[in-house]
């Protein structure tokens, strides 16, 4: 089932069109990384999921029902979402913000324990939050987001600012929620090589249009996968594959990739003319490199 489908949506302020996504999904019990450059239209999709922001053109459905003034309540009650930041009361302590997060949810105090205990701040709790680290707060933020356990999590790059044990940290968390919470994720970050340790598929935006959705492997092998071989003589090996058009890079020979069968048969030839074949591999360009080159970006 799909958790969350956006048909032929558009925002538009003014003139301009700032988001147009003809069709993007996302399944139930996955993690689904949004990706994209400072200004790409992240945020305002995710606010038009959550209802934030007003869609200009198209529909939104959520849990198979269409995002509208008479079903929003009943959706937002299965949604729990961090934009921008968390929202918090820093002169509280971290139990005071969740029991605000308790009335207004309407929830008990198992809930919020519950939620708490999730995120690991169960011995922070007494702590006023103006004395938390930057990861406790993004934690707090997260405890408040699923308080209740929501089928839907929406993160607005819940990993920015934080240094690499925290980033690790969040990441763990966030890997954890569909598998054990039944919880299904919408991240997004411009930090792709962080993104790609933990989604199950994504969505590349640039100028407020989706480039590609599916997998991280499936746009590696799209977008740049390359069959590497490190032979005996990589010139005499390029000239006898010459059909694959390959290069030659950093003493390695390099050639479009192919199904596992012609592998065998690329080896082979060369064994046959006498190449020695000490290594074969896949060779697959960063997340962040094949962005860069997809969008035309220098810098992200």
């Amino acid at each position: 089932m799909n958790i969350v489908e956006l048909k032929n949506v558009k925002k538009i302020y003014g003139n301009s069109t700032v988001v147009n996504i003809e069709n993007l999904r996302i399944k139930e019990g996955e993690i689904y990384g949004l990706i994209g450059p400072n200004g790409a239209g992240k945020s305002t999709i995710m606010k038009m999921i959550c209802s934030i922001s007003k869609v200009s053109e198209g529909e939104i459905y959520i849990l198979n029902q269409k995002f509208q003034s008479k079903s929003r309540i009943e959706i937002l009650k299965n949604m729990g979402s961090l934009i921008e930041g968390p929202s918090y009361y820093e002169n509280l302590t971290g139990r005071e913000n969740m029991q605000i997060v308790r009335d207004l949810k309407n929830l008990n105090d198992e809930k919020i324990d519950e939620a708490i205990t999730i995120v690991g701040l169960k011995n922070q709790m007494s702590k006023k939050v103006k004395n938390y680290s930057l990861g406790m707060k993004q934690r707090l933020g997260i405890a408040m987001a699923i308080a209740g356990l929501p089928k839907l999590l929406i993160l607005d790059e819940p990993t920015n600012g934080l240094d690499p044990q925290g980033m690790d940290e969040i990441r763990e968390l966030i890997k954890s929620l569909p598998l054990k919470y039944g919880i299904s994720v919408m991240i997004s970050s411009h930090i792709l090589d962080e993104v790609e340790k933990m989604v199950d598929n994504i969505g590349i935006i640039n100028k407020g249009e989706l480039l590609y959705n599916g997998s991280v492997e499936s746009f590696k092998v799209q977008h740049g996968a390359q069959l590497a071989l490190r032979t005996s003589n990589n010139k005499e090996a390029l000239f006898i594959l010459s059909e694959y058009n390959g290069i030659i890079e950093e003493n390695i020979l390099k050639i479009p990739i192919v199904e596992d069968v012609e592998v065998g048969e690329v080896v082979n030839r060369l064994v046959r003319e006498k190449i020695e074949v000490y290594r074969v591999y896949e060779s697959v360009k960063s997340l962040e490199k094949l962005f860069i080159e997809l969008t035309g970006k220098g810098s992200l």
